[in-house]
């Protein structure tokens, strides 16, 4: 049986085999990642207060949104096609030199919005300079090619960038931030971060990979936006039900209570993104082999889904019964409302981690990008609906609750359409 091949091939990796280098790779990158912070994290709180760290995050939140669109779903549809024509060198330039036109006129046009919103609009005005550096987020995100280097499932390089880029900002960090008055000055050394990496990234595109930048044909443009739109609207409904959560938490109620719900989902998204390295990895596994062995792609995909969703479901329960002593040793006394709020999302990392490997492993790299987006687009009404109706009355806590109703609908839904026989235009 299916089920017995799964169980049986469970741990018949080969340790010389790509895909398992680029989970060890990524997954010293996660745990970096997770344990620098670790150092900083309880600093920012402390120096900052809820006050000023709820306004970071409401406006990285804000530039989230940019940074979205600049993605236009490339992330994705680029790391595809990337994937599928490694071996072609000449198809390597061209993707990439249509994927960074595309994103450049973005990029122009956002920053043009931006502008006009943050000069215009009192609730930003007030803080322009803050809004303005965070602007180098979008800047460094746009020019990123981690759609590059997780298609050719060389991860290497990315994580040797990323790893030196954190390292400079947690130094900066230390030196630079010593009261509350450098919220600026943290936001400016996150977006730095990012524009180091897309330099140096980008850099290594045509270094080591020999891409050319061309200047694409129309044909060629089109055949991307056509390819990443389906998936940018996905993108974009997943920004409407987890960005916007801290964005209208500071919009309907005070930067104070983002900073509150801030601290506990910082806990809980470092224990789940300990599961990104088999995400970014196995994306690209998963899409070449279901283009020439669709039984075996499967197989992989139960094969990581019991793995990762162990373990996390385990790290779940743990921090719902110790969310006390981790709040309080994380972020302090002041932040003792973070509590409750952690032990509503602890689960959260196993949920969303099922909605991923149903989702964005299963049903896109299965021709069902159609019921993805429908499921994203309605997870995201969902959230924007409860999001207005408990937020001005429960403030933090009403985030909490609605980002998990968010969730829980949205990986049962991907469960659903990932097991279901016929697409939904087959209906």
């Amino acid at each position: 049986m299916a089920g017995e091949e799964v169980i049986g091939d469970f741990f018949k990796f080969s340790f010389k085999s790509k895909l398992l280098q680029n989970v060890v790779s990524l997954s010293f990158l996660q745990v970096l990642n997770n344990l620098l912070p670790l150092i900083t994290f309880p600093y920012l709180v402390r120096v900052l207060g809820p006050e000023k760290f709820g306004l970071v995050n409401f406006v990285t939140a804000f530039v989230a949104y940019f940074s979205m669109i600049t993605d236009f779903g490339f992330n994705f549809s680029a790391t595809q096609q990337i994937s599928i024509c490694r071996n072609e060198k000449e198809r390597l330039s061209i993707i990439a030199s249509a994927v960074y036109s595309i994103k450049i006129l973005l990029l122009f046009l956002c920053f043009i919005a931006f502008w006009v919103l943050v000069t215009f609009i009192p609730k930003f005005s007030v803080e322009k300079e803050l809004f303005f550096f965070s602007f180098l987020i979008v800047l460094g995100t746009t020019f990123t090619p981690v759609w590059f280097f997780q298609g050719l499932e060389e991860m290497k390089r990315l994580v040797a960038v990323s790893t030196i880029s954190k390292i400079l900002m947690i130094i900066g960090i230390f030196i630079f931030i010593k009261s509350k008055t450098d919220d600026g000055t943290y936001v400016m050394l996150i977006g730095l971060s990012f524009v180091f990496n897309a330099i140096v990234l980008t850099g290594m595109m045509k270094k080591y990979y020999d891409v050319r930048f061309l200047f694409p044909s129309m044909k060629e443009i089109f055949f991307q936006l056509k390819g990443s739109y389906l998936l940018f609207i996905s993108s974009a409904s997943i920004s409407l039900y987890t960005t916007t959560n801290i964005f209208l938490l500071g919009l309907l109620s005070n930067h104070a209570e983002v900073g509150y719900f801030a601290a506990a989902d910082k806990i809980r998204f470092g224990i789940q993104s300990m599961a990104s390295p088999i995400s970014q990895a196995l994306y690209p596994r998963i899409a070449f082999l279901a283009q020439n062995d669709e039984k075996k792609s499967r197989q992989l995909l139960m094969k990581f889904t019991l793995l990762g969703g162990g373990a996390l479901l385990a790290a779940g329960i743990i921090i719902f019964f110790f969310a006390q002593p981790l709040v309080l040793l994380l972020a302090g006394k002041n932040y003792s409302k973070s509590i409750y709020l952690l032990q509503i999302i602890a689960l959260l990392p196993f949920i969303i981690y099922l909605s991923n490997m149903f989702g964005i492993q299963g049903l896109l790299n299965f021709g069902k990008k159609k019921e993805f987006t429908a499921i994203i687009i309605l997870g995201s009404i969902i959230s924007i609906a409860l999001s207005f109706l408990f937020v001005p009355l429960h403030g933090s806590t009403g985030s909490a609750f609605s980002i998990l109703a968010t969730e829980i609908f949205i990986t049962l839904g991907m469960i659903y359409f990932y097991f279901r026989k016929k697409n939904l235009h087959e209906v």
